[in-house]
């Protein structure tokens, strides 16, 4: 669980990569819809799984209530107010809007540095030396105090403190008071509660599809498998004391951190994608999105306990089809897990966070796909793209183009086969190229994004064939 769905954001945050394999520095702030582009090597990867890792990790952070209690500087006194919670059951603490902002600052420095050290060999699949010099850090803009939602309460991890607010103080009460509610217990909750009204909504819930999804239908029940031979063997080998030692729960840990958190999760939601039937997406028209990515892969999904099902578009197709996902075409396979999201998961203000999306697409599904993201985009999720495919970046600039006012838009649109909600609001974009070990952010102009560097090497093929085929022309 991260930080909840929010339709905006509190603050635009900045966030800072260093040493991270080939990036040496980078900064990216994230729009509505934020591309990184960039040639192979470049480090758009590292920077996608880096920043997911973050959001996934940040709102559960098991430092916030150590940072909190003890009454450091400039904040509550914790202790305090959990005495006075568990002699009245109402204790108030007075809102100071720059204690605030300085508040969430000392917090984000404090979780960025911790996530420097453990979770970003967590979020890539390795070990802590491999990323020992590496860091991120998140700046945010001033906010003002009272943004967070009211009446707000708190659930995390089953805590039985409310928080709401008035703007001027915050009033804390019990939700439910058992009887062993002991002072340690009720200081812990008590910080846990004012560490989520500090940071609630400041970053948006994050979900991944990672670079390698397509694979992950083939592997995912392969892994199950092992898992459940391995601990099978472990069981039957030595006495008792010898199996503690091997402590199969946590060797099966350290096989599962060889991937990327991405990665991990991609596997773990495709895992229970069978238990998600019940829920829909929250997403306006989410399910319209879907119908347009079924469009795509020519086909729909249906899960099933364990099984993915890849099936005719339409009921007696012919010639239909019924496999499994794991026989279905790359493309198929690589967009499922988005369909499902789509279908079950989807809410306003998510970060939906696609590493390559052009991975296993032919041109015109790329062209398609930038056609969908923009549809994502105005339904209210935001959006982060890793990509080296200049057909969907020029697709996106098409899109941008098409959100100006020019006579005989409409017909234009419909001559092109342009649908509502394609077009794409300049402003809501931030665009990056990855290169020389950092991230230069690309202009917004009237023709989309300004992003040379994936025109290079098809003007230079364009000035190539240009040259040979008048030169073959006049050849005998």
């Amino acid at each position: 669980m991260s930080g909840g769905s929010y339709t905006h954001l509190a603050s635009p945050a900045t966030f800072r990569f260093t040493n991270l394999g080939p990036v040496k520095d980078a900064s990216l702030q994230l729009g509505r819809l934020t591309v990184v582009a960039g040639r192979n090597n470049t480090g758009k990867s590292y920077i996608a799984n880096v920043l997911h890792g973050f959001l996934m990790t940040w709102y559960e952070w098991p430092g916030a209530p150590k940072c909190l209690l003890g009454a450091p500087a400039d904040f509550p006194n914790i202790e305090g107010i959990a005495e006075t919670l568990a002699n009245r059951g109402r204790a108030v603490i007075p809102l100071d809007p720059d204690g605030i902002q300085h508040q969430r600052r000392t917090l984000l420095d404090q979780a960025g540095r911790a996530f420097s050290q453990e979770g970003i060999p967590y979020a890539l699949g390795s070990t802590g030396d491999v990323f020992a010099e590496s860091s991120l850090s998140v700046e945010i803009e001033d906010t003002d105090a009272t943004w967070a939602p009211k009446p707000m309460g708190t659930s995390f991890r089953r805590t039985a403190i409310s928080m709401t607010h008035d703007g001027a103080k915050l009033v804390v009460s019990f939700r439910e008071k058992g009887p062993a509610e002991t002072i340690e217990k009720i200081e812990l909750d008590t910080a846990w509660s004012y560490y989520h009204f500090l940071v609630r909504g400041l970053f948006p819930t994050s979900f991944v599809l990672s670079s390698d999804r397509a694979g992950i239908s083939l592997f995912h029940r392969e892994l199950d498998f092992m898992r459940s031979e391995v601990i099978s063997v472990l069981h039957k080998l030595g006495d008792e004391a010898s199996r503690q030692s091997v402590a199969p729960i946590l060797f099966l840990t350290e096989m599962s951190d060889r991937h990327s958190l991405s990665v991990n999760d991609d596997v773990d939601f495709t895992r229970h994608v069978a238990e998600l039937r019940g829920e829909a997406a929250s997403l306006p028209h989410a399910r319209k999105l879907a119908t347009q990515l079924r469009s795509m892969v020519g086909g729909y999904f249906a899960s099933a306990r364990d099984d993915i099902r890849f099936m005719s578009r339409a009921r007696g197709a012919d010639p239909g089809f019924n496999i499994p996902l794991s026989l279905a075409s790359s493309s198929a396979r690589g967009l499922s897990a988005l369909y499902f999201y789509l279908r079950h998961q989807a809410a306003l203000g998510n970060l939906l966070v696609i590493d390559g999306p052009e991975n296993h697409l032919d041109t015109r599904n790329q062209v398609r796909l930038a056609r969908l993201l923009a549809g994502f985009v105005a339904s209210g999720l935001r959006v982060l793209i890793t990509t080296h495919s200049d057909y969907l970046v020029k697709e996106l600039n098409n899109l941008i183009m098409l959100s100006r006012d020019f006579h005989g838009k409409i017909a234009l649109a419909r001559k092109l086969g342009y649908k509502a909600r394609e077009e794409i609001d300049p402003g809501l974009v931030r665009a990056y190229v990855a290169g020389d070990g950092g991230l230069t952010e690309c202009g917004i102009g009237p023709f989309g994004i300004e992003m040379p560097v994936l025109d290079e090497t098809i003007d230079s093929i364009n000035r190539a064939a240009i040259e040979l085929s008048s030169r073959a022309e006049g050849a005998k």
